[in-house]
């Protein structure tokens, strides 16, 4: 039996009552870097750590001196060089025919284990992560498909409530022209009637209901085009800026001003509307010029890397827009209202051309390419208006 243990690939150690080795296999004592018969009458203790010690006198001893069995327990083994030496240990307590009792140990080298049971662990954490990140991404998924609903929901009420106005506002529109029609109408029948039937008061006052009728009838046409703005789009497409520049400015060739174009970038987008755009930007640079110096209008274009995010916060999302600057000699005005300029109706002074919506319809487009329009001015210098448009939709 000694001859087997001398070949085992294992620890064997044998101890007394006292806990004194009185056998240790040639792999016991390799392990343990002792030469041979060194350890012989040692006790247990002076190959264990302290904690091992420990628990090796308050839980290894007394399991295996009620003779029971004691299976897989962990210690760390101390060796002549101070190496600490991770075992697992098989240990029982048996009595021989002259009445003593001998402590039987197996000791097996572990060196991986406090790895294999931390690499567990981890795996046991991931999972357990992993699943309270599937809880949370099922809660995330049901709130995303309330909030879902709710969108439908507010959608559904607003186009039912944008249809509604919109019908509203044919027939108000469709309502108010009928009478202001048959008013221009009949004072124009009444101007032409013999001039001396008329005192010069009421010539005057008949030419005033005509210009008054015809404004009139003008801006709910004007209010009608803005607030029902080509509800149905065409298919966006490649739209090169400085051919549709090029081709608005011919419509202003006998203005008497100098356009200077320069290459514009090539976006995707609503070649009407772009028309529409560049066309009321021009129009205003050419209806606010000044007549103490030749106008002169400069267009200019670039690519510049813009935050899509205008509102959100936090929010980052970087591409490529396309940068046009419309600037011209005008009369331009007071910085202040860069951006009321852009509103419905509103004229800065009342007794310039036009009723106001020419800025408005632009800003309505350039909002529908997902775009940004911005103004600067300066009096007596003229303006300087800036449009970023995305190169795709």
């Amino acid at each position: 039996m000694q001859e087997i243990a001398t070949q085992m690939p294992g620890g064997l150690v044998t101890l007394n009552a006292k806990n004194e080795i009185v056998y240790l296999n040639p792999f016991a004592e390799e392990l343990l870097g002792y030469t041979p018969g060194a350890l012989l009458g040692q006790r247990m203790d002076v190959v264990l750590t302290r904690a091992s010690r420990i628990y090796f006198q308050t839980n290894v001893y007394p399991l295996i001196a009620l003779g029971r069995l004691a299976n897989e327990l962990y210690l760390t083994l101390q060796a002549q060089s101070g190496v600490r030496i991770p075992v697992l240990l098989n240990a029982i307590r048996q009595h021989e025919a002259s009445g003593e009792a001998f402590t039987y140990l197996c000791l097996m080298p572990v060196y991986q284990r406090r790895q294999y049971e931390q690499e567990l662990l981890a795996s046991k954490q991931a999972a357990e992560q992993a699943l309270l990140r599937n809880d949370e991404l099922v809660a995330l998924q049901q709130q995303l498909e309330q909030h879902q609903a709710e969108m439908d929901r507010q959608l559904t009420h607003l186009k039912q409530r944008n249809d509604e106005l919109e019908q509203f506002g044919r027939i108000i529109a469709h309502d108010q022209q009928e009478p202001l029609r048959k008013i221009n109408l009949l004072a124009s029948v009444l101007e032409q009637e013999t001039t001396n039937r008329w005192s010069t008061l009421g010539q005057r006052g008949l030419r005033g209901i005509v210009r008054a009728s015809t404004h009139l009838r003008q801006l709910i046409h004007d209010l009608q085009v803005y607030f029902t703005f080509d509800p149905i789009r065409s298919v966006d497409e490649s739209v090169d800026l400085t051919e549709l520049m090029e081709q608005t400015v011919a419509d202003y060739s006998s203005a008497g001003i100098r356009f200077e174009v320069g290459s514009l970038p090539t976006i995707v987008g609503n070649r009407p509307e772009l028309l529409s755009l560049f066309g009321h930007l021009l129009d205003n640079a050419v209806k606010f010029r000044r007549t103490d110096v030749f106008s002169v209008v400069e267009i200019s274009g670039r690519v510049v890397s813009q935050n899509r995010y205008k509102t959100t916060p936090d929010k980052y999302h970087y591409m490529d827009y396309a940068q046009i600057v419309v600037s011209d000699n005008g009369i331009g005005f007071n910085n202040q209202y860069r951006e009321e300029i852009f509103g419905i109706l509103k004229k800065l002074d009342p007794h310039t051309p036009g009723i106001g919506l020419g800025l408005s319809l632009a800003k309505k487009i350039v909002e529908r390419h997902h775009g940004i329009i911005r103004a600067e001015s300066k009096e007596g210098q003229g303006t300087t208006i800036t449009l970023l448009l995305p190169l795709t939709t």
